[in-house]
């Protein structure tokens, strides 16, 4: 029997060719089965967002190790495509063998790849067994870790490393796009439904597929949910296909391999159970004439009570394993019940913000556009600047033109003073060594800008953002009054710790007795001793001091409340630090720093951390008056008409 095995990972650009190489070659080996390629959705980089990753690469930071996360193999190749050469300092963490492969690939360091193999270090490939090796490698609160990761999804694993006290930051590296199936591809998947086997790499990928098919035909979408082979890479999406009603789904390791592993043993399966059958009928067809032989009839009734036995463990079987989907169906369903509540609450609060939140979405939302279109106007632009480098001898007025605008749009959208900096002190160095008066005269006027710009206070406000970001993702883990265990001022180590001996080079210390040493180990162990009492009889209690009585008194209820407020308030003061609304951030800021001082532990280090960061965005100058670059666009209109004069 010949399978058709569609494959429905994502599409990527036709620039990002690492996977796509791979995937080519292992898929010409499959010559067991005939392939076709079923993309669902197709992955945009954001190119902004790949700006983030050497951000946090330039931040300074007090912990010895480094490491960046990336959760999925389309994410190693977008990031360090654009990343270009491994930092040596920072290790890489992915998902699996697979994965670790990739990462090679494209250029991370053998040594530096911490990934699960499921075998020499008895993990799991996912991020479960990536973050108990992370625990291995660096111990608790070991270093600063940045999780790449696409919309949606692997949000339990930046919780578990904030669990294990590392500092995390959550970048998005891409959005996806559903792609929009033809009828003749869905009805030429639909006509194979007996013989298809289905790649799935993700739960989204089964969910938005089934709906598609759904649309095109209901009842060819039942035969092919009874009759198709659903290849699986985690129990999360494994019980996504069985909750769709899919009857047929196996759990596979990751990685086109174990996709062709899996066809290769079932093609033999199937061959030895069509020569079994074919032996069986044989021996049968000759049993028939002699029936009189004892040695047959004895054979015959040996056969028939192998097939009875083999009927019933194929029903027990049947029977378990209906059970244990159930249970897992069951187990899911309480799962989503519980998210489905927690989203309730959270929809209430946001409700409550009303027309504000409108009107600050809507600015935001241009404020994104602007990013958008200024990033492909960079990579362009890039792209432009690099082809042309090799054999251009004359300064290119285009992107000079290019780079000026990309300052005004730092400028007046973003408020980026470093950016529009930048882009200017481009400009004038590609005009370095022209003689043409037009040039010169432009030349000078970015000059003049350019110091008008760098006379003013420089706030990262996409920094200060990551930072809030950072704030907001440890709200859950901020310990409050009420939950403050007792703790005292000293540790045990240190009331133990043995003295420093100072060796004497004299001749009455060469001479010391040894009944003198005796009584002064005898004196130290006593000492030791009274020391470790008088520490548990410390540990006993501990005074804080608090404003009001209420704060040590919240319930579990209004405790959850109080971290929704903060919450909020902390996603508000983003919003507005984003969209330059100086009024509102300062009212959100102070909301947020009224909170952490009345509610919140603040001799807390994560308290502490959380009250720099509101302090920081606190001083930040939102109403500057920016120069408009005047100088510099009428300078840049007369060059630009004189081009076209000498052209003329």
């Amino acid at each position: 029997m010949t399978h058709t095995l569609v494959v429905c990972k994502p599409k990527l650009p036709e620039r990002y060719v690492a996977q796509q190489d791979d995937l080519k070659r292992e898929l010409l080996q499959a010559q067991h089965a005939e392939v076709i390629y079923f993309p669902v959705f197709e992955l945009v980089p954001d190119c902004l967002a790949m700006t983030g990753i050497q951000n946090w690469l330039n931040e300074q930071s007090d912990r010895k190790n480094r490491v960046i996360v990336f959760v999925s193999p389309s994410v190693i190749e977008i990031a360090l495509t654009h990343l270009g050469a491994w930092p040596g300092n920072v290790y890489c963490g992915v998902m699996g063998k697979q994965s670790a492969k990739l990462a090679q690939q494209m250029g991370v360091p053998k040594e530096k790849i911490i990934a699960p193999t499921g075998s020499s270090d008895d993990e799991t490939e996912d991020s479960d067994g990536l973050a108990r090796l992370m625990g291995k490698h660096f111990g608790q609160g070991g270093c600063d870790v940045l999780v790449c990761k696409g919309p949606r999804g692997r949000v339990e694993f930046p919780k578990k490393l904030q669990e294990m006290e590392y500092v995390v930051t959550v970048l998005e590296c891409y959005d996806r796009r559903v792609i929009e199936q033809t009828d003749s591809q869905c009805d030429k998947l639909l006509s194979k439904a007996d013989q298809v086997v289905l790649w799935i790499t993700s739960s989204e990928t089964i969910a938005v597929l089934d709906q598609q098919l759904k649309q095109k035909s209901a009842s060819r979408l039942d035969a092919l949910r009874q009759k198709a082979t659903l290849l699986t890479t985690h129990p999360r999406i494994t019980a996504k296909c069985v909750e769709l009603g899919y009857a047929h789904v196996v759990e596979i390791a990751t990685g086109i391999q174990s996709v062709n592993s899996w066809l290769k043993s079932n093609k033999k399966s199937m061959d030895n159970n069509n020569q079994i059958s074919a032996s069986a009928t044989s021996k049968a067809l000759s049993a028939a004439p002699s029936q009189e032989q004892p040695g047959n009839q004895w054979l015959g009734k040996a056969a028939f009570f192998i097939s009875v036995v083999s009927f019933v463990l194929i029903l027990l079987i049947a029977f378990a394993g209906k059970n244990q989907i159930e249970k897992t169906r069951m187990a899911f369903g309480e799962r989503i019940q519980k998210e489905s509540t927690t989203l309730d609450l959270v929809k209430e609060e946001i409700g409550k913000s009303g027309d504000l939140t409108k009107d600050l979405k809507t600015r935001f939302d241009l404020l994104e556009l602007a990013q958008k279109e200024e990033a492909s106007q960079r990579a362009s632009l890039e792209e432009v600047y690099n082809s042309l480098l090799a054999s251009r001898t004359e300064v290119s007025l285009s992107e000079v033109e290019q780079l000026i605008s990309i300052a005004k749009r730092q400028l007046y959208l973003l408020g980026n003073v470093n950016g529009a900096s930048i882009a200017l002190s481009q400009a004038i160095e590609l005009l370095e060594g022209t003689e043409k008066p037009s040039l010169l005269n432009l030349r000078t006027a970015l000059e003049t800008d350019l110091s008008e710009i760098k006379a003013l206070p420089a706030d990262d406000l996409l920094k200060l953002a990551i930072s809030l970001d950072a704030v907001i993702n440890s709200v859950e883990s901020l310990p409050t009054l009420s939950s403050v265990q007792a703790k005292t001022d000293q540790t045990l180590a240190e009331m133990t710790e043995e003295p420093v001996v100072v060796e004497q080079a004299t001749a009455e210390t060469e001479q010391d007795t040894a009944t003198e040493q005796g009584l002064q180990k005898a004196w130290g162990a006593v000492k030791k001793v009274a020391q470790i009492v008088w520490y548990d009889i410390k540990s006993l209690v501990e005074v804080t001091k608090v404003s009001s009585p209420d704060v040590l008194m919240l319930s579990n209820r209004q405790e959850i409340d109080l971290r929704n407020t903060l919450r909020l308030s902390l996603l508000n003061a983003r919003i507005s630090l984003l969209s330059r609304q100086a009024t509102l951030l300062k009212s959100d800021l102070e909301r947020s720093s009224n909170l952490l001082a009345t509610y919140f532990d603040t001799k807390s280090l994560q308290v502490q951390r959380a009250q720099t960061v509101i302090a920081q965005i606190n001083d930040v100058q939102l109403d500057l008056v920016l120069p408009e670059l005047q100088a510099t666009t009428a300078a840049l209109r007369l060059a630009v008409a004189g081009q076209q004069g000498e052209r003329q």
